[in-house]
């Protein structure tokens, strides 16, 4: 069977408090349609039913919005659901207007809602990256799907059928890896100004079979969107695009794997398939044996495993380790260990926030990278490393570092800016060029009046400290170390101050 999978716009109101609310959708074969649940949180809050469908929900229990004997069933009948999306094509007949003019038409639909259901491992693993964040009704529903149709529901063992042919689908997937090149088809903030928007980015991690993180920066009315991998083929729907943590708003996209979705959904049902075999494959992402997890003071940051003339060490922030003179608990790939403080920026809030830490003996080789030899350049493709809010899942139960892709945005005296991902817990991480070198030290990220920009931040780059490690390396007099400490002329660019301006006027 084929399948045709197309973007749509949905938009569900609540007419009797007047109250509408739109984000982005999957319309399959134009007739089956899935989102995130997350479009139901206004309405539910002011329905009496709601707590029953959060329940229900939290019990990873299906809700049936056909059946008339149920209570959540007719609150969600009670809304209104509009879908928007180009099924019919403009017909051009001058060529030049076929290469000016948009080739769709948007069309509205009206749809009936059939299922809500919450995915268990989905929910499990969400509920660990945002421990403490949001309220648990919004984790819920983030967890969750709304599965609507554009046609009256006659038959259900048909509908049955229907998502049979749909798992034969999956049949044609490959398991999801770090680095994977994906693209996002939705609607920017549910605007049909935004429909069909593109963006183009990677996967950053893979947790278990249910979730996988992206390095594409997307605003509200991104959830429920399609993840499409290289080959076009459907392989997630975003269910979380920011969070809400200690009062600061944190942008981190996440998509339910699609397989994963589609086999707990018809298992549900009642009619488990058992031809989906979605095991979860080792990364084949090297640098992630570099990368070292590091606790200190209740704090978690991140460290890289560096050799400098044949002599090893952990390169981190100052900020993640503490006081000098101490010892913090790393984990590595294939163990744990202490680690020694050899040197630490005794000013955290001075250039360079830089510490160097001791590396077991039996570290090989290959686990070390190597300083990059040349400088940052604009527009330089990088990518971003560490431990950022899945330490909740990675440091407990797995090892899984995340690897944001992102480019070179400014370079400047003893700072580099790129905008890919960087997020708390990923201080002290590797900023690595293409060639697996590391080219900087991600420090922080921008923030400006209260308000956080993850895609906007800062590293210091390795170019800039390489002389002096190796000072360091040939003669281990930690004295040499003091030349980390900035100058007067680099504290101005960290702190952000007004460049001197030379006035001719």
């Amino acid at each position: 069977m084929l399948l045709k999978i197309r973007h749509a716009l949905l938009e569900v109101t609540n007419q009797s408090a007047k109250q509408s609310i739109k984000q982005s959708a999957i319309i399959i074969n134009n007739e089956i349609i899935i989102s995130s649940s997350n479009i139901l949180q206004p309405h539910i809050r002011l329905a009496g039913d709601g707590d029953k469908i959060i329940q229900s929900l939290q019990q990873c229990k299906l809700v049936d919005a056909q059946d008339e004997n149920c209570a959540q069933g007719k609150l969600l009948r009670t809304l209104h659901y509009l879908v928007t999306f180009d099924r019919q094509r403009r017909r051009l007949t001058d060529r030049s207007a076929q290469q000016n003019s948009t080739s769709h038409i948007l069309t509205r639909y009206t749809a009936q809602p059939l299922y809500v259901f919450c995915a268990a491992e989905v929910s499990r693993n969400l509920h660990k990256i945002l421990m403490n964040a949001d309220s648990d009704e919004q984790n819920v529903l983030r967890s969750s799907f709304l599965v609507l149709t554009m046609r009256e529901l006659k038959e259900r063992e048909s509908f049955k059928r229907f998502l049979q042919h749909i798992a034969s689908y999956l049949r044609y997937l490959q398991p999801i890896h770090t680095l994977d090149d994906v693209l996002v088809m939705c609607s920017p903030f549910g605007l049909e100004n935004f429909y069909k928007t593109i963006s183009i980015g990677k996967v950053s991690n893979v947790m278990g079979a249910s979730l996988f993180g992206l390095s594409n920066a997307l605003p509200l009315g991104c959830e429920g969107a399609a993840v499409f991998n290289n080959n076009l083929r459907l392989i997630g729907i975003i269910i979380c695009t920011s969070f809400q943590r200690d009062q600061e708003n944190v942008n981190l996209t996440l998509a339910a794997n699609f397989g994963y979705l589609l086999r707990d959904f018809i298992a549900q049902l009642g009619t488990p398939i058992s031809m989906l075999n979605l095991p979860r494959e080792p990364s084949n992402f090297a640098w992630e044996r570099t990368i070292v997890v590091i606790g200190s003071a209740g704090q978690q940051g991140t460290g890289t495993f560096i050799k400098v003339y044949n002599k090893r060490f952990i390169l981190t922030c100052a900020h993640v380790v503490g006081q000098p003179n101490s010892q913090v608990h790393c984990r590595a790939i294939d163990q744990e260990f202490k680690s020694d403080v050899i040197w630490c920026n005794p000013d955290e809030s001075r250039p360079y926030d830089l510490a160097l830490l001791t590396a077991p003996e039996n570290i090989p080789e290959h686990h070390c990278v190597r300083m990059s030899r040349n400088r940052a350049t604009l527009g330089q493709t990088v990518y971003n490393a560490g431990f950022p809010y899945y330490v909740n899942f990675n440091f407990k139960y797995d090892f899984n570092p995340s690897i944001f892709q992102g480019r070179i945005i400014k370079c400047d005296q003893g700072a580099i800016m790129s905008d890919g991902s960087v997020q708390a817990g990923q201080s002290g991480g590797p900023m690595f060029d293409q060639n697996g070198s590391i080219l900087g030290v991600c420090v922080s990220n921008i923030k400006h009046e209260d308000i956080v920009y993850p895609n906007i931040n800062t590293a210091i780059p390795t170019f800039d400290i390489r002389q002096t490690l190796q000072e360091f390396a040939k003669t281990s007099d930690i004295k040499v170390l003091n030349n980390l400490v900035a100058n007067q002329d680099v504290c101005r660019v960290w702190s952000l101050e007004m460049p001197l301006i030379q006035s001719k006027l």
